[in-house]
């Protein structure tokens, strides 16, 4: 016959911490939550019946037998709401009082530094209070100077005068625009611009000419099957490229001016002479 199993459990061994080994001699009922309590002997609620928190106490005032609630302002209302009361926000306004007394009255140690750190700042010639309030001087400052730093004799410099050197005067006094802060236009920028639609002019009238002169040679070969067509047009023309040749460009930009000018001169000759005044 086997024999029995001497081996228990830990389970059934070890009684359980919310098994109540202790008989409740009084006749009040069993506290089923009691390990739910904060404190062993705190009071056993009932949840059958309404609870008011701890934040909500309101004020009640009884005059000739009617109870009116006192008024109470936005702030109050709100607090009572949350469930927040007066008395925790003093409570922690003192609490924020007393950590910042207790950071400004803490002593200041000066010999935390390293030695290392100490003897470079005095090489250097700073002190703990430059380095607090950020008045130190840069010990560079004297001999090396800020490479944006142009002296002004260098800003007068007008390449147009020859190289001469106007002290006292800013060449950089209104170059800039002050209304649209944009740089103005010299003169230099308004004859490269008169060029350049010059050359566009140009180049549209060769590609004009091109096409018309491919088409004509296109009709040439429908009446007469011999004749010989190129069928490899240029382009565009590099005489008339402002990117190829600016220079020649605004030479014949400045020949052509010249051409409408005399051209008007002659006209209004013959008209003097024609009408006379």
């Amino acid at each position: 016959m086997a024999s029995d199993n001497s081996y228990i459990p830990k389970f059934i061994q070890d009684v359980p911490w919310y098994y109540k080994t202790q008989a409740n001699a009084s006749n009040e009922p069993h506290d089923s939550l009691a390990h739910h309590r904060k404190h062993p002997g705190q009071k056993k609620l009932d949840h059958s019946q309404p609870q008011a928190g701890s934040g909500i106490s309101d004020e009640v005032l009884e005059v000739n037998g009617t109870r009116t609630r006192a008024a109470q302002d936005y702030d109050a209302k709100r607090d009572r709401w949350h469930g927040h009361s007066a008395e925790e926000w003093d409570a922690i306004l003192s609490r924020w009082d007393e950590v910042k007394k207790a950071h400004a009255n803490a002593p200041v140690n000066d010999d935390s530094d390293d030695t290392d750190y100490e003897l470079e700042r005095e090489e250097l010639g700073l002190g703990n209070a430059d380095l607090r309030h950020g008045q130190a001087e840069d010990p560079l400052e004297k001999s090396v100077r800020d490479r944006r730093d142009v002296p002004a004799y260098i800003l007068a410099i007008n390449a147009n005068d020859g190289g001469k050197v106007r002290v006292g005067k800013d060449s950089t006094v209104g170059l800039v625009h002050a209304a649209s802060d944009f740089v103005k236009e010299s003169s230099e920028v308004t004859e490269f611009k008169k060029a350049q639609h010059f050359a566009w002019e140009k180049n549209q009238q060769h590609e004009a000419n091109q096409k018309k002169r491919q088409y004509d040679a296109q009709l040439a070969g429908l009446q007469n099957p011999n004749a010989l067509v190129e069928h490899h047009v240029q382009a565009a023309d590099l005489d008339y490229s402002m990117e190829a040749s600016p220079t020649l460009m605004s030479l014949k930009a400045r020949q052509k001016e010249d051409e409408k000018k005399a051209a008007a001169a002659e006209k209004r000759r013959k008209l003097m002479e024609k009408y006379g005044s």
